[in-house]
């Protein structure tokens, strides 16, 4: 094989594990990712989807279809923000938002009994009950959370514990499934199992958790209308294996529903198979994964630390990002050409042969060599396919998000962000010559119309508010896909002001309040009142500070802070909420006989809230 074609071979190569593992880097970045239907809508549905170190089995877990049940979407909640070294979740903590901000069962009939039959159009639920059965074709088993009545009991125990009370039992359809294909699925060996490892947790009897099988498909089964529900659809219509989980309404403590939900889902991952990770409290050896380098400002590759990456002389490189078992204390170095000891995100010409220096720390990861004077063909593909774009992706901090194209994405001013490779119906070649554009960014190191995957970008510096439209104080950015410097597809990236919700207050009498941004509170001296919380519209990953009387301190989440109300004056005190050095909510405080709360400036004083000692 000549040079020439050793060189195209190469490329083919590494340009295959762009398009098969940059398109995946969503989920590869970061161990969750989150998409919102419908946003806007009341049909809003938001599922994550978290993805293990190594593949295995993926449970889908529902919450919230009936929104009087919070222990099943407080529980659902909770495994939004879980990371697994094997296997994968996909998580829907709130199916039916408007039921639970109502508590409610349902708002327009029963949510959980709308997976067969026809489908009523004007019928708000069918685009949600559409997306589960979407997802439930990606699943390998299926979990509904719920609060059931009373206590399930085979025999009739009395009027709260009887085989027609759903509360503390694991229902199925039926004791065992054959699929289409022939398969088994042995429903109850499988609760037995869990059974097992649960209620030997639980210490009272009478909250031990129990089989509960409906036989939804005999003829005599008192619970015909389980026939339209969520994990009847999964188990005939999917083939998957499909549990109704349910804690007792009559257990007031909703904490320990919870408690009770999240044993029963820990049992079935464990049986399935599915690794949750825990802490990590020693040194793991670092590891490079891989690098993410673009060539002469073409779409990044993918290259692993034994490759060789062959260039010609002259080829400007950029190292956009690398992929590593640690997230903090990458470096990378191009040996003879660099600037210093990062090369990161910067186009460093090579002219000779050389190699590329992957560090964690201290430690040395990987030594890609970069080999030069190739000769490199630069013909391009015609592309002769209708342009489709499923979906950007951004990472926001450190969570990453799906918009689809004609969405809006809203972050933060003094957000970071990272745009990764979309999802389209390009072909390997084609997508050579895309680029994805965050209208008012431009990269230094980059030529307009710029490729603008790959760089950090701080959203109170890096962006040029005249690209923008203008909303009340929000700056909507286009987010752009090109090809041949044409647009085929376009979301919107919405920057808004850092601002202070409220804070709450608490007396020593244990009695809290909000105080809004502007207002203005008297305290009473001789006692310490304690700052609970500060809601913002900040993401909880960025810092925010305390500055009152020339003292400064740094408010961590579900910390405290107190005021020593004997210090303060008679003249106005501020308390700011500060973020980047600047204030975004301002309190005045200053010293008087009882709790007083006014707003809107400089209004007389109103007795909106007293505390008595």
């Amino acid at each position: 094989m000549d040079t020439s074609s050793q060189f195209k071979s190469y490329f083919f190569h590494v340009i295959l594990w762009a398009c098969v593992v940059i398109l995946m880097l969503c989920v590869l970045e970061a161990k969750a990712t989150t998409r919102v239907f419908f946003k806007g809508t009341t049909a809003e549905l938001e599922v994550h989807f978290i993805k293990g170190e190594m593949p295995g089995p993926t449970l889908l877990l529902l919450g919230g279809i009936h929104g009087d049940e919070p222990g099943g979407y407080l529980a659902a909640d909770l495994y939004a923000d879980i990371s697994l070294k094997k296997g994968n979740i996909i998580d829907i903590p709130r199916a039916n938002l408007p039921s639970i901000l109502g508590d409610v069962r349902s708002n327009e009939r029963d949510m959980n009994r709308k997976f067969a039959g026809k489908v009523v159009e004007s019928d708000r639920d069918a685009a949600v009950v559409a997306v589960i059965k979407d997802l439930m074709k990606s699943s390998d088993f299926f979990l509904n959370l719920h609060d059931g009545s009373g206590f399930f009991s085979p025999i009739w125990e009395s009027t709260l514990r009887n085989p027609m009370r759903f509360g503390q039992s694991i229902i199925a359809d039926a004791e065992q499934h054959t699929r289409s294909d022939g398969a088994v699925l042995n429903l109850k060996s499988l609760v037995e199992q869990v059974l097992e490892k649960v209620n030997g947790q639980i210490e009272l009897p009478e909250h031990q958790f129990r089989f509960n099988n409906h036989r939804t498909l005999a003829h005599d089964t008192p619970h015909k209308a389980q026939r339209l529900s969520a994990t009847f659809h999964a188990l005939t219509r999917v083939g998957i294996p499909a549990f109704g989980i349910e804690t007792s309404k009559n257990i007031s403590d909703q904490r320990l529903r919870v408690r009770y939900q999240t044993m029963v889902i820990n049992a079935f991952l464990e049986e399935s198979g599915i690794i949750v990770e825990n802490p990590k409290l020693y040194f793991e050896e670092p590891h490079l994964k891989f690098l993410i380098v673009s060539i002469n400002g073409s779409i990044p590759v993918v290259v692993k630390g034994d490759d060789v990456l062959e260039v010609k002389r002259g080829d400007s490189i950029r190292i956009v990002q690398i992929e590593s078992n640690y997230s903090r204390g990458l470096t990378a170095r191009i040996n003879g050409h660099g600037h210093g000891f990062n090369d990161i995100n910067r186009e460093i010409a090579v002219d000779e042969d050389t190699a590329i220096e992957v560090r964690k720390d201290r430690f040395l990861m990987a030594s890609i060599p970069v080999k030069t004077g190739l000769r490199r063909s630069h013909s391009v593909t015609e592309i002769n396919v209708k342009l489709r774009l499923q979906y950007f992706c951004v990472r926001v901090n450190n969570k990453t998000f799906i918009v689809e194209p004609g969405e809006e994405l809203e972050v933060t001013r003094g957000d970071s962000l990272l745009i990764l490779d979309p999802r389209t119906n390009l072909s390997h070649e084609g997508e050579k010559g895309m680029k994805i554009d965050l209208r008012g960014f431009q990269a230094e190191t980059a030529p307009y119309p710029g490729e603008d995957r790959g760089y950090r970008i701080n959203t109170a510096s890096d962006l040029q508010p005249k690209y923008a439209t203008l909303r009340g104080s929000t700056l909507v950015f286009p987010l752009q896909a090109k090809l041949n410097n044409k647009v085929f597809a376009e979301a919107y990236i919405a920057v808004a002001e850092p601002r202070m919700e409220y804070i709450v207050l608490r007396g020593s009498s244990g009695v809290s309040f909000a105080a809004y941004s502007g207002d203005k509170v008297e305290l009473p001296t001789g006692t310490v009142v304690k700052i609970m919380d500060v809601k913002t519209n900040n993401p909880a990953a960025a810092p925010l500070f305390l500055a009152m009387a020339g003292r400064t301190l740094k408010w961590g989440v579900g910390g405290s802070a107190g005021i020593d109300t004997s210090k303060l004056t008679e003249t106005e005190t501020p308390l700011d909420i500060t973020r980047d050095g600047k204030s975004i909510g301002r309190v005045w405080l200053k010293r008087g006989s009882e709790y007083r709360l006014s707003s809107g400036g400089l209004e007389p004083y109103m007795p909106v809230l007293k505390v008595r000692y």
